[in-house]
Order: structure tokens, then sequence, then C-alpha cells
């Protein structure tokens, strides 16, 4: 059995990054753990993306049983939070065993629960002056004995050096935060997630920003196992991160052209802004169409113009889609639920939202879209019940669609057409990463294939603590070699219970990362 672990929480981290750094030296504590331990990739969930991710991974179960389907309720009213969550995660089940953890910055974590280990709230949450940790107080003791403590960037920098070293104080804000924490309270199982190693490639794209950041995130990794000392480690990322193709598809342009969806002045404005945004000079163009909005200007009519007059091609790539939605919301292209049959409430959530029989025609007729290139769009088209396992099922999308190779970004923007030249540097790859180096972990320069579910059964096997029947994943045999199984037990599942907050200061952050709509 395993007495301490370790794990370090790495959003969009993918091999393609880490390799190319680690070969060039960059990384020497990352490469330490490789080289002692495994690599293995890691296969995400679906959708690819933070929240439904990092919830699978903690629960060691998909969406249909956990609920976290998107960045918002299915209803689309909030952002979601901790009450949202159908299932017990890692910590829950190792503080039923007796064994304490300490908990740093996982997404979807606010408000925290009630409980006796140390709980800081991460990602999805208002900042932490407003954020619930526990014990009550943490937040402020933080802040007492290690200084500044945020989760999201303070907004002030203005320059593109100036808002990577906000990246780089908030990755050492983490580690700063679970030293002290792991110097102070009693643990057996630790887990701190780094987010800015997935904002940089959406906000600066550029590769000595990405570069400066992980080179920052190695030197976090080499502090928290030396200070640590665990006697198991595992670094995992939530997704992967890679290049996008030339093409952004608009789902709901394509389900309107298809007589699936309907549009009212009273409807529904898809999409949201998701936290950490920099918002840039973007405001200053959106006030002024928001206003052209009211008096008859909408997106459509913008994209006809720029079509007349031979320039969308070259102008469509410099007018965010963002930029378009803000249009749509304020002049009445919004979906209409009620008298849609289909309808996508969020592009990068990959689920359509449709009637029953209209379910099988949406299937078929998405398999055969291509681009304007010629080709396939989707790797493939599923009805929700190929996806989705569980009791949360049945309130979460209709239809799946996953771009093939997520080579195209899937926007929810209303607009005459339906693809665009993309707009973005990168998308989210379904293909993470499992690091892994302790004891009982088998050695091997190989690499394996890994689920997201399996990382929280792998956790309690290491530790000894008897498996949850619900888990979708498995302990794997390499993680844990030489510990007897611990079999199985039924656990209670307790909740804080969701709350009606829609944390609007979070909302107003997410503006220029791509997920907008």
């Amino acid at each position: 059995m395993t007495d301490r672990v370790l794990v370090i929480g790495v959003d969009a981290g993918s091999f393609g990054t880490l390799d190319r750094l680690i070969d060039g030296g960059d990384l020497p504590a990352i490469r330490d753990l490789v080289d002692g331990g495994r690599a293995d990739a890691l296969r995400s969930s679906v959708p690819p993306w933070t929240p439904s991710a990092w919830t699978s991974l903690t629960t060691g179960t998909n969406p249909g049983k956990h609920g976290v389907f998107d960045f918002k309720t299915t209803d689309q009213r909030r952002l979601v939070n901790s009450g949202d969550v159908a299932g017990n995660r890692i910590w829950d089940y190792l503080e039923a065993d007796g064994k304490p953890s300490i908990v740093v910055n996982v997404p979807v974590t606010h408000p925290a629960p009630s409980g006796d280990g140390v709980l800081v709230p991460g990602y999805l949450g208002p900042e932490a002056d407003e954020a619930v940790a526990r014990p009550e107080g943490m937040l402020e003791e933080l802040r007492d004995n290690i200084g500044e403590y945020r989760i999201y960037r303070s907004g002030e920098s203005d320059t593109d050096e100036e808002i990577c070293e906000e990246y780089r104080r908030l990755l050492q804000m983490r580690a700063d935060a679970t030293v002290y924490l792991c110097s102070n309270f009693d643990w057996e199982f630790t887990m701190v997630q780094f987010q800015r190693t997935d904002t940089v490639f959406h906000e600066l794209p550029e590769r000595e920003y990405i570069d400066e950041v992980y080179r920052t995130l190695d030197e976090c990794v080499g502090r928290l196992r030396s200070e640590l000392d665990p006697d198991t480690t595992l670094l995992v990322s939530d997704h992967g991160m890679k290049q996008l193709g030339d093409w952004d598809f608009r789902i709901n342009s394509w389900l309107q052209q298809h007589g699936y969806l309907t549009t009212s002045p009273d409807g529904y404005h898809p999409g949201w802004t998701k936290p950490g945004g920099h918002t840039g000079d973007s405001s200053a163009l959106e006030r002024p169409l928001a206003a052209a909005a009211n008096y008859g200007l909408t997106a459509q009519r913008i994209e006809r113009v720029l079509d007349r007059v031979g320039v969308r091609s070259t102008v469509g790539r410099l007018i965010p889609d963002r930029l378009l939605a803000t249009v749509a919301e304020a002049g009445g292209e919004k979906i209409d639920r009620e008298r849609s049959s289909a309808y996508c409430p969020s592009g990068p959530g990959l689920g359509i939202y449709c009637d029953d029989d209209v379910v099988d025609p949406i299937v078929s007729e998405l398999e055969a879209l291509e681009d304007p290139d010629g080709r396939a769009v989707f790797q493939w088209v599923r009805p929700a019940e190929e996806v989705l396992d569980g009791p949360q099922a049945d309130a979460g999308p209709d239809v799946f669609a996953l771009p093939r190779e997520m080579e195209y970004f899937v926007s929810g923007t209303l607009g005459t057409s339906v693809f665009e030249p993309s707009h973005h540097r990168f998308n989210h790859a379904v293909e993470g990463v499992c690091i892994a180096s302790g004891e009982h972990v088998e050695q091997t320069d190989s690499r394996g294939v890994i689920d997201i579910t399996d990382v929280a059964p792998a956790v309690l096997r290491m530790m000894g603590v008897p498996l949850d029947p619900q888990f979708d994943g498995e302990a794997p045999e390499w993680l844990s070699a030489g510990i007897d199984h611990p079999g199985t037990q039924e656990y209670e599942t307790e909740t804080t219970g969701a709350t009606a907050e829609s944390y609007a200061a979070v909302e107003e952050r997410l503006d220029d990362l791509g997920y907008m709509s």
C-alpha cells in the first residue's frame, strides 16, 4: 500500500508540448518523473473540456453518472458548481476511510462541502475573496502566510509579457499554497491543479509564452516533489491540446439551414464566457455592435453585406464569433427552444438537444458532412445512449458529435454561413497524459493508454481503499504492482446541494478564450 499520493493536475497537458520541451532540456523535473516511472496517454471524457473532464477524473465516472456536461448547467442559467456533481470525488472516498486529504484549485469544487480535509476551490468558482473553502477561514490563512492568493489573473496587465508573468505567478501561488498546507495539516492524499497551462494556448498562443508557462510548471513540479516527498506522484491532464485546422463549424447555423432550429426575438442565446479570459479591446467593438443590433443590425445582415462587397473571407478572420454573438444576443437572432426540434446550447460542449424523431437524421447528416475542402468534419456522431451511461444521462444532450481529430472548432454562433475560416489557433485534444512514478509503479519506456475514469480507482487501490462498484474506470495493475486489490464497497453520496449563484464577475472574465459560443 502507498502511504502518500500526490496528484498534479495539468490542464491541457499533452505529449506534443511535454515531449518537445523535455527533449530540449527545458523540463528537468517532469523528465525525472518520466524516467523514474512511466508515461501513458490518457483518453479524456466526451466532451473533452475542463468541467466535465476533471469531474470524470476525480469521480471515476462518465458525465451520465456525475451530471456535469458543460461549463453551464443543463438549463444554461449558471456555471456549474460542486453541488451539481452527482457522485463522490477521490478525496471523499479517502476521508470516509480515515485518510486526510488536501485539495487545491481543482475545478468545480466551490462551494467546498463540509468534511475533515482541506479544500481550496478553483476554476469556475468565484475569485478567492468570495470562494467557500474548508475549513472556514482557510483562504484568509493562506493569504496571511504566503501572501497574495488568487484563482484568476487580475486583468490589470496590458502587454503579452505582463500577462505571461501573471500566469507564471498564478502557477507559483498554487505551489506556495500546496507546500504551506502540506507542511501544516495532516495529509495522505494531495491534489493540486494548474489551469494556466491551458489558458496560455488560447490567450497567448505564441511558442515563447507557452514554453515559459510550462517551464514554470516544471519548477513547481520539482518543488512539490522535493518538499512534499510523496511515495507516489501522478501528473495527469484532463485533455490535451493541438493545433486547429482551417475551419470553424457553426453547428446552430447548420441546424437552422437544415430546418431543425427556429429563431425568435425572445429566444435563447447560446454560449457563455469562460473564466480567466482576457478582454483586451473587445468591449470597444462590442458596445457599438450591441447598440446597432437594437436598430435591426443582425449577425446575418453583417455577413450578407460582407459577402456583397467581397471581403467576407478577409474580414471574417478579424471579427471573432463572440462579436457576432453580441449582435445576435441584442438583435433578435436567438434560438426558440420551444419551436426548434434541435439546438446546441454551446458549440464546445459538442452536444445537441433534440426531439426523438430527429436524432437519426441528424446523426446521418452530420456523419456525412464535409468541409469546403471536401474533408469529413466529424470523427463520429452518436446518439447519447452510445456515449453516456447513468442516472443523469437523460438531463444531457441527445446527440454528441466529435470533430475529426479535433481539427474543427465547433461554434454555437448563428450566422449566414456554416463554415468560417478558423478564428482560433488551438483546440482541445482527446488525448491527455498520465505520468506516474513510485514504488508500486511499473517502470517502462513504452506508452500505454488509460481512460480518464481510471485515475480515481487507481488512487484508491494504491492507498488500500475499497473501490466503488459505480466506477466506470478500473485500477490499472501497472500503477499498483504488488498491492492486493482492496475489493469493493457501496458508498453513500454526499453533495453540498447546488447553489443558485451565477458568478457574474467570473463570467465577465470569460471572453477571449474561444468558448463563448
